[in-house]
């Protein structure tokens, strides 16, 4: 292989890169963006919220202390850091202006910052430094596999492909997503030293080795499973070994996952958190049998299969009900062990030939072991990015096949043609799955397309769409809310956020007693919900103004009867309305001419509020009228002293007076107010 070709490599690969992920730049936040950036406290706090997020939980700058808050814990402190670092550098102008963690305005100023665009660069000059690593790599494995036409080389093909794969647009036009990129790109430069270590007897490679460990398992804890990538990859390699040199590779790599398993388990409070949790959303196998469980783990791992091969349609939510639990009565299942097993048999075959295809195999199930759901609950059923390091091993398999069949069957021609074609396709999917990430509202509204069983899309799009209908006050949006919303419920939903957008929802409809009914419901689960609690009184009280504005209106119109009765109807839905009460005192009263009917509410509507002015001025009223002065003027200055500013009120009393014939004090009350 020639320098020019060499380079011709790196530029095609770079630029490929480039073209199908430069469009992430124009992109905001979304998904697990909020939590670990714009609403966590750690990186809110800038560079003193470092000793925080290398000593807790990464969740914990957003829950609050706790070191149970999801299956395993989660602790990559390396890759929060540099969220710090660019909030620090890029983010002057939201300095002062952000506000605590769950600050709705926090999100808009983040947005409308540079930030979201250096981070989004951030990914990507990651991601090209990964895919370098990679090549890099697989050239020191792969060598005999170079080609007289540099595009058919299997290292260089494999690492194009996997740089192009839809796939990956989860971890890369994510911002958060960037774990797995740094995660990948330290354990790649970790086995990078080490086969340098091998072919040219350098200490300083094993030190490398150590950092770059250090680097990978600190953003991300999946670098761990290149314990045993390690060996292998020396296995493959062509360079001679000495008989120690698997335990001198491994030794820097060991090291370095002890400390890091020694600060996580002081950070977590302990090495790892089973604690299997109840809820649905959380543990997708809590109603399923172990049967149940493994053959519907075998059934995601069909489905990865066919998004390897075919990445198309894409989601970020493959939440309960989304994949259906199954079990081994499913011929599917039965027919992804059987190929399986089948290429775990052919990679063992083939390993002491050391066979490309043996090695692509056997690192994808050694790298995927983490995610697969067979070994720890992971908390959902699969997501696209559990492959992100896992792919690796497809795409050398898929190139390994290609050159084969350039060599052999098919003719060059066509084979070019059908690798510029697959690199299209690829890229193309890539740039156009890139902008769903755009921000919430976009990635929520799209997949729950796709994600039509998942209740976590459903309640998502649901609030999404609530948003929508904020901004832009279109009823389509208010119906397409409602819609989602209670598809989320058919399927079984019942949390908190799920009542509560439910709730919003009824509210925007004006269905004030259904909405009440879903704050009700969140209180008698968790009394102390301070958001429910302020919800429901807001919803009480626009539902009694509401009432009081309907009955009003009949009132108004003369409808005296058709009054009575939906203020009735309604205090039998509020019967605690001091303002029913008052208007049906006024009913009676004012309509009806029937003071002693009136009476009883208008003391009632007193009883519920004794600062309603209102009520006392319509009773000093009513007894005035029954010719009891003194007790109307008790009444009506209680109103004024309640509210001294209230003019009818005034006039009322100076009126009172007049009809109890006293002029003088009626022209001097008048004339003390300037009525």
């Amino acid at each position: 292989m020639t320098l020019k070709s060499e380079k011709i490599r790196l530029l095609v690969l770079i630029l490929a890169i480039v073209v199908a992920y430069a469009d992430t730049l124009t992109l905001h936040y979304a998904s697990d963006d909020r939590m670990i950036i714009f609403e966590n406290d750690y990186t809110l706090k800038g560079f003193k919220g470092i000793p925080e997020v290398m000593t807790k939980d990464a969740f914990t700058g957003f829950f609050g202390d706790s070191k149970t808050l999801v299956a395993g814990g989660r602790y990559r402190p390396l890759s929060q850091i540099t969220f710090i670092l660019e909030y620090e550098l890029f983010g002057g102008s939201i300095h002062d202006k952000v506000g605590f963690h769950q600050c709705p305005e926090n999100e808009q100023l983040f947005s409308d910052s540079i930030l979201p665009v250096m981070q989004h660069g951030g990914n990507l000059i990651l991601f090209i430094l990964l895919c370098i690593s990679i090549y890099a790599v697989l050239k020191l494995l792969f060598p005999k596999f170079e080609n007289e036409k540099w595009y058919f080389s299997v290292p260089f093909l494999a690492t194009l492909l996997f740089a192009l794969h839809p796939l990956h647009t989860e971890a890369v036009a994510n911002i958060k997503g960037r774990d797995e990129i740094m995660s990948m790109l330290g354990a790649m430069l970790a086995l990078y030293a080490s086969l340098r270590f091998v072919s040219d007897r350098k200490w300083w490679w094993l030190l490398l080795s150590f950092a770059a460990m250090l680097f990978g398992i600190f953003s991300k804890e999946n670098a761990i499973t290149f314990l045993a990538v390690v060996p292998l990859s020396l296995w493959f390699v062509e360079a001679p070994k000495k008989r120690g040199d698997y335990l001198l590779t491994l030794l820097p790599l060991v090291v370095a996952t002890g400390l890091f398993l020694a600060a996580r388990t002081h950070a977590l409070g302990g090495m790892m958190n089973q604690s299997t949790s109840d809820l649905i959303l959380n543990n997708p196998f809590v109603h399923s049998t172990k049967a149940q469980t493994v053959a519907t783990v075998i059934l995601t791992w069909g489905i990865y299969l066919r998004l390897m091969l075919f990445p198309h349609p894409l989601t970020h939510d493959y939440y309960p009900h989304q994949i259906e639990i199954t079990n081994f009565a499913n011929p599917v299942v039965w027919f992804v062990t059987a190929i399986i097993i089948g290429l775990i048999i052919f990679a063992i075959k083939t390993l002491k030939k050391k066979n490309v295809a043996s090695y692509g195999i056997l690192f994808f199930i050694i790298t995927f072991s983490i995610t697969s759901n067979l070994l720890f609950n992971v908390g959902t059923f699969m997501n696209e990015r559990f492959l992100f390091t896992s792919l690796l091993g497809f795409t050398l398999i898929v190139a390994f096949l290609i050159q084969k069949l350039q060599k052999t069957t098919v003719s060059g021609k066509v084979m070019t043609v059908s690798v510029i074609l697959l690199c299209l396709l690829y890229g193309g999917r890539t740039a156009a799955r890139n902008l769903v990430w755009h921000d919430d509202i976009t990635l929520f509204t799209t997949d729950v397309k796709t994600s039509k069983k998942s209740i976590k899309c459903n309640v998502s799009a649901g609030g999404s769409y609530l948003k929508l209908y904020d901004q832009t006050g279109k009823k389509k949006y208010l119906k397409l809310a409602e819609e989602y919303l209670l598809q989320a419920f058919k399927l079984g939903s019942n949390t908190a956020e799920s009542y509560s957008l439910l709730g919003k929802m009824y509210f925007m409809k004006e269905d004030y007693d259904r909405a009440r009914q879903c704050y009700e419901i969140i209180l008698a689960t968790d009394p102390d919900d301070q958001l429910a609690a302020a919800n429901l009184k807001l919803t009480q009280e626009v539902q009694r103004q509401n009432s009081v504005e309907r009955v009003t209106k009949l009132m108004d119109e003369n409808k005296t009867d058709e009054a009575i009765a939906l203020a009735n109807n309604l205090l039998k839905q509020s019967p605690d309305s001091p303002q029913l009460y008052n208007l049906l005192g006024r009913i009676y009263g004012e309509k009806k001419g029937d003071i002693e009917a009136a009476i009883p509410y208008l003391n009632k509507a007193l009883e519920l509020d004794p600062t309603f002015v209102s009520a006392y001025e319509n009773l000093g009223i009513a007894y005035a009228t029954k010719g009891n002065f003194p007790k109307a003027l008790e009444l009506l200055q209680k109103a004024l002293e309640l509210d001294p500013e209230n003019t009818h009120v005034m006039n009322n009393i100076a009126m009172l007076y007049g009809n109890m014939g006293d002029t003088q004090k009626e022209q001097a009350f008048r004339q003390a107010h300037g009525l």
